[in-house]
């Protein structure tokens, strides 16, 4: 009795730190995620489709901005970048677009995916100073090829 008490206790550590394991293996596949801005100098907020393949990440993104009141819609167009994930299943995205000629937007997310890495949750930032949150789930791509 004593010695499976005492290999219980061994292990209980190694139970406790097993916890999610994630690998960029684990980023692969197809994305809807959506944004907000919190800065109030562009209010806006976005939605994309992106899909994530050993490490590239590419995609369409739609954003709508708010003139006035009132919701338009702004820049709609192809987003392309990078993503790895920790062991720890925080991970980190960057996606750039042109919304102009000689603009490129380039927004750095950091995101925390829930233990069965379907979903995540997290903030991002671009090289023009606006802040947002942002949350995506992954969803399955239908083939008719």
């Amino acid at each position: 009795m004593k010695k499976i008490l005492l290999l219980a206790g061994l292990l209980m550590p190694y139970q406790i730190q097993a916890g999610p394991h994630c690998q960029n293996v684990h980023l692969n596949g197809n994305y809807v995620m959506f944004q907000n801005s919190v800065s109030p100098a562009n209010p806006h907020t976005g939605r994309c489709e992106i899909e994530i393949k050993k490490g590239l990440a590419f995609g369409l993104c739609a954003f709508s901005v708010s003139s006035n009141g009132s919701v338009v819609p702004g820049f709609t167009g192809p987003v392309s970048g990078t993503a790895s994930i920790n062991p720890d299943c925080s991970a980190t995205l960057s996606l750039d677009f042109s919304p102009a000629p000689n603009v490129t937007v380039q927004s750095d997310f950091e995101l925390q995916f829930s233990p069965d890495k379907n979903s995540f949750i997290g903030q991002w930032g671009n090289n023009f100073g606006l802040l947002g949150t942002t949350a995506g789930t992954r969803v399955k791509k239908d083939r008719h090829d």
